[in-house]
């Protein structure tokens, strides 16, 4: 797989630096979006006779993206934390679609993983299952896109470093990568996020995903169930031994409130008794994890989406942490320079 992953980064790079080295100087530079959005957020958590509260900067991001030269694109997306003064790149690539059935993308960019609660920008999460809170999900890498004519299916496959490394400082030198093949489908109201993923934990050692995200949209009612399998392929469990289940209902009664419910459960019961190398990392073995909880979403102004208020009560339950409870408020709000 090295050996493959390697070739199929060379050839991504070269394709772009050929068509970039033959394309016309006249062609236009464009930014066809300049934005910056945040979240703030006020939260109380209980757990037992413990409580706490605060207010929280959650993020800041910056997004530019547009198109230069004939048949490409780019988009950089950098995410600060508002508290803590760190930030992460999410995006930063470059695409070229010299045809309208393929596209090749090369940079740093989300690992194909399928499924809606995945799908969604971190800004958009308010509460989610232990493996979106565990897994790391942006690396660099190269993808090759198959689009149908009529665009209501989009295959992608996709190689980039994996996202678990034993040394963070020089991960990028631990020669691991991720093998990701994505399906994205659209058929009327029902929409897929399937995958199949290939990812080297540790060195010579794959796990095994099987995301299934479906999305059902009926207009003012969506709602979407994700399933994840996850093992190797040796161990006994291999279905249903660990796994996540997410399920999200969406009410629109007016433009302007949205009514939201969402639960989840996280489990893992293999064992690895003599073999951490097959230990899951994001939702280990032995975790088992509930969550469920109400909330909505708030438009003020008519037609306008860039300022959101949100609020939600959640529980979640783990065999380590017992219950805790959530109450959240909080507020979104976007500019974009570009019209």
């Amino acid at each position: 797989m090295k050996k493959v992953s390697r070739v199929f980064l060379i050839a991504v790079i070269a394709t772009l630096s050929l068509n970039i080295a033959s394309a016309q100087e006249k062609d236009n530079f464009t930014i066809d979006k300049l934005s910056i959005e945040g979240r703030a957020d006020f939260d109380y958590f209980e757990q037992g006779e413990t409580s706490t509260s605060g207010i929280d900067g959650k993020y800041f991001n910056f997004e530019i993206k547009g198109t230069f030269l004939q048949d490409f694109s780019y988009r950089v997306r950098q995410r600060f934390d508002m508290q803590y003064g760190s930030s992460k790149t999410d995006y930063m690539i470059v695409t070229y679609q010299g045809h309208k059935n393929l596209s090749v993308t090369a940079g740093k960019m989300p690992l194909a993983v399928g499924g809606w609660e995945y799908d969604l920008a971190p800004i958009d999460v308010y509460y989610a299952s232990q493996f979106w809170n565990t897994f790391n999900c942006y690396d660099v890498g190269g993808q090759v896109a198959f689009h149908s004519n009529d665009k209501k299916h989009d295959i992608i496959f996709q190689i980039t470093n994996s996202t678990f490394y034993e040394n963070e400082e020089n991960y990028k030198f631990e020669g691991k990568y991720a093998y990701n093949l994505l399906w994205y489908g659209r058929m009327g109201f029902f929409k897929t996020s399937y995958s199949f993923n290939m990812i080297e934990q540790t060195k010579h050692h794959y796990i095994n995903y099987i995301a299934l995200g479906n999305m059902f949209d009926f207009d003012r009612l969506d709602f979407y169930i994700d399933f994840m399998n996850r093992g190797f392929f040796h161990q006994k469990d291999f279905f249903l031994g660990d796994f996540t289940l997410i399920g999200e209902v969406k009410y629109a009664f007016t433009d302007k409130f949205t009514l939201v419910a969402k639960g989840g459960y996280d489990r893992n019961i293999n064992d690895i008794y003599g073999k951490p190398q097959f230990m899951d990392m994001t939702v280990v073995p032995g975790m088992e994890y509930t969550f469920a909880g109400l909330g909505f979403e708030a438009y003020p102004y008519k037609g306008n989406k860039n300022v959101r208020l949100h609020g939600f009560f959640a529980a979640n339950k783990s065999d380590d942490l017992g219950l805790s409870l959530q109450f959240n408020v909080g507020v979104t709000w976007r500019v974009n320079f570009v019209k």
